[in-house]
């Protein structure tokens, strides 16, 4: 039986730019369309031995009705058959580097209660093991932790102190007579290569006293903390530092993305259609009143507006935006 699945993702996203988006669906929406409908419609012949009536929902809500030439239940439908001339091998890889990236990032935005919302300037990765990623997913990492720019560092030793404390119940054992010494060196030692050598699971040694000191992670007491104005998060290897010096436009972006934020949430509570075109209108002072007349164009666009004006109309509410007060509202046209 033929498998129309391929037939059926470009015709689902030609009626959606059609009847939904008009010109509005860019290639990154088409791409990201077609990606969903193809595997929803595969979960579903995947899944129909086991969940039955569950996979014909899902194929019926979004096959036959659409698709007149396409067999009419899931399962009349030839079950899958993996492609594996599509495996892209490295693809995989830097993808499980993306997500490493990604959660080190996340992990040091909310040590320094820095806003998702909130650009940034760089990101700055240092591994042991070669990051060697493509520009589209440079891209994906950039834009999940929403910052400009990345860098690969040699080492991140500039962006990170270390503080070693001896580890007294495993050191003093072995080495009782040096503590003293012991203490005195990890006080003044490269901390950034002991700490290095230690996490990869190796020993650190040192001569002191006459005698060869051995160090592995569990004889040691490590914090740390980013430089200033940076903010910075580790973990097998890899070191992830945030540059997270505020420009006044970076700023001005971060209170940009917080409005369309509340107004999206506000065209939900106001239960607007996806795809209803509205007014904006706004009553606010300060920085943000300056932000929303800036941007005004840039934030129409991103919800749909017909316009951002000073004033009142519609569904109105009170929102606090980085610590000032702004009325925003939202009016069907």
């Amino acid at each position: 039986m033929q498998d129309f699945t391929d037939e059926l993702s470009n015709w689902y996203v030609r009626r959606g730019r059609e009847r939904y988006w008009g010109s509005e669906m860019t290639d990154d929406k088409a791409a990201a369309y077609t990606t969903l409908y193809t595997v929803l419609v595969t979960l579903a012949k995947l899944t129909a031995p086991f969940t039955p009536f569950v996979a014909e929902s899902i194929y019926r809500n979004l096959v036959p009705s659409f698709y007149k030439n396409a067999p009419e239940s899931v399962h009349l439908c030839d079950f899958p058959v993996c492609d594996e001339s599509v495996i892209d091998a490295e693809l995989e890889a830097g993808m499980e580097e993306v997500l490493k990236v990604v959660e080190l990032g996340r992990a040091a935005r909310n040590a320094s209660n820095i806003k998702n919302r909130q650009p940034l300037a760089k990101i700055m990765v240092s591994s042991e093991r070669k990051v060697k990623l493509s520009e589209e997913l440079l891209a994906i990492a950039r834009d999940e932790l929403n910052v400009k720019e990345f860098e690969n560092l040699e080492n991140a030793a500039e962006y990170i102190v270390y503080k070693l404390k001896p580890q007294l119940k495993t050191l003093g054992p072995k080495y009782g007579k040096h503590l003293g010494e012991i203490k005195k060196f990890l006080e003044t030692c490269n901390a950034f290569e002991v700490v290095a050598e230690v996490k990869a699971g190796k020993t650190y040694s040192a001569v002191l006293g006459g005698e060869t000191v051995e160090f592995t992670y569990d004889d040691l007491l490590i914090s740390s903390e980013s430089a200033e104005g940076y903010v910075s998060a580790s973990d097998a290897g890899m070191t992830v530092v945030l540059d997270a010096h505020l420009t006044a436009e970076l700023i001005a972006e971060g209170v940009e993305r917080e409005i369309v934020s509340r107004l999206q949430t506000m065209r939900k509570e106001a239960g607007f259609e996806v795809t209803d075109r509205i007014n904006v209108y706004y009553k606010a002072a300060g920085n943000v009143a300056g932000v929303i007349e800036t941007h005004a164009p840039s934030i129409a666009a991103s919800v749909l507006a017909a316009g951002v004006n000073e004033g009142e109309g519609g569904f109105v509410k009170e929102w606090d935006v980085n610590g000032e007060k702004v009325i925003l509202s939202v009016e069907k046209i």
